[in-house]
């Protein structure tokens, strides 16, 4: 049976979670992270006590990374906190995934799920799920998405960002087409020169 306790939880109770799953201990956890051990269980405190620390960005990435879990759902309890789900979890189809590079573009520009939510006049639960393939990306998402990523529908569709730099493609795009053929020799060069190195 799939474990959901997860679900619903506040984001103190989501930190404590996720380490309770690689750490025996906050004081264990606290060293991992290079963390002084008091400062770190002021993250796991509710509101209501005095020592309580909200969780932000920057300790929600560098805590997802050591406790293995997605920031996203550890800063703003969105979606699932699986990197990969667990295989009792695991749909049929995982292997294929979404058939878009929404979820590398939003990270491409540092977004958090809910500020692409924001940015794109929807909700993040609603991203979250366009994200891991539970429901299609329509052609009017599509447009709205690319628009709030600063970028194209295609390159939303075919590009990933991390494989191919986009600044490369912009400045491929803004050569006018009579110099492109130029512009291609140029690049040539840069074969023969890392053949040489």
């Amino acid at each position: 049976m799939a474990d959901n306790s997860w679900r619903n939880l506040e984001a103190w109770e989501r930190v404590k979670w996720a380490r309770s799953r690689h750490f025996d201990s906050a004081s264990a956890a606290a060293e991992a992270l290079g963390m002084k051990d008091g400062t770190y269980r002021c993250y796991e405190r509710g509101p209501g006590s005095a020592k309580y620390i909200p969780l932000e960005y920057k300790h929600a990435r560098s805590f997802a990374r050591d406790f293995k879990v997605r920031w996203e759902w550890l800063l703003d309890g969105v979606g699932e906190p699986w990197l990969t789900k667990p295989r009792d979890e695991e749909p049929l189809d995982e292997a294929k995934g979404p058939p878009h590079h929404l979820r590398a573009w939003r990270e491409y520009r540092g977004l958090s799920v809910a500020e692409l939510a924001r940015k794109a006049g929807t909700t993040a639960q609603i991203v979250n799920d366009l994200e891991a393939g539970v429901i299609e990306l329509s052609e009017k998402r599509l447009y709205t998405l690319a628009d709030a990523l600063s970028t194209t529908a295609g390159r939303v569709l075919d590009v990933d960002p991390d494989s191919v730099e986009p600044s490369l493609l912009d400045a491929v795009e803004a050569i006018p087409k009579d110099r492109r053929g130029q512009a291609l020799e140029i690049l040539r060069t840069f074969r023969v020169y890392n053949r040489l190195r």
